[in-house]
């Protein structure tokens, strides 16, 4: 499965609108930019369309492998952002909050349908097969085919919050914090915690030198 897919939906203002997103919207800091949309702007509302809808497609991608379904509940889950925005939170890291809220619709709708969900486990989410490809690195990196499907087959072998935090830590550029707020513990050393011990099971695979060369050095 790619971790990059083009974007399935755009939404109507975005599509008919003459104006792209202005200058002034795609310079603001993210809590700015989460402000003006929340108080009606319709370019604040396209620049985080376009910045964050192929991204939640993704991750919803790595969820089920149902990709209409994650298309149709991706383009639910913007309308509603839009006609709730002014009861929407304030939020400073915008991916974390959108990913958080996503993922409680992809949840949901996978309980609906019975997939990846049992009862007696409270409906906890029991599958996340992160999966690599060439499309995933940039162009201009060397990538081995046999060191790809070694690092694939290396994270298949952690349990699904571990993928997960591995997902958010290094192919989402997601810090402790904000991994934290997406699977919403109480303490950020608990996302640390689960990001040291899906890397040190893939140490066990030597593949976290993989990971670091893909992606570049990042402190855990």
């Amino acid at each position: 499965m790619s971790l990059l897919h083009k974007s399935p939906v755009t939404p109507k203002s975005a599509a008919t609108s003459n104006h792209s997103a202005d200058h002034t919207a795609m310079g603001m800091d993210e809590g700015r930019l989460w402000d003006a949309f929340r108080r009606g702007s319709e370019e604040a509302f396209i620049t985080i369309y376009k910045q964050y809808a192929n991204i939640l497609f993704n991750f919803g991608c790595q969820l089920t492998p149902d990709r209409d379904l994650v298309k149709d509940i991706l383009q639910d889950f913007f309308i509603y952002l839009r006609h709730k925005r002014s009861h929407l939170g304030k939020t400073d890291a915008i991916k974390p909050y959108l990913i958080k809220s996503f993922k409680r619709r992809i949840v949901a709708a996978l309980k609906k349908h019975h997939k990846y969900f049992s009862d007696e486990d409270g409906f906890e989410f029991k599958q996340f097969p992160v999966e690599l490809s060439h499309e995933t690195v940039y162009i201009n990196r060397q990538i081995d085919r046999e060191q790809l499907e070694r690092l694939n087959g290396a994270l298949q072998q952690l349990d699904s919050r571990e993928r997960e935090a591995i997902y958010y830590f290094y192919f989402e550029g997601l810090s402790y914090q904000e991994i934290a707020q997406v699977f919403e513990f109480s303490h950020v050393s608990s996302a640390r915690r689960l990001v040291y011990r899906g890397l040190a099971h893939l140490r066990k695979f030597f593949v976290v030198y993989l990971l670091a060369s893909f992606w570049g050095l990042k402190e855990w």
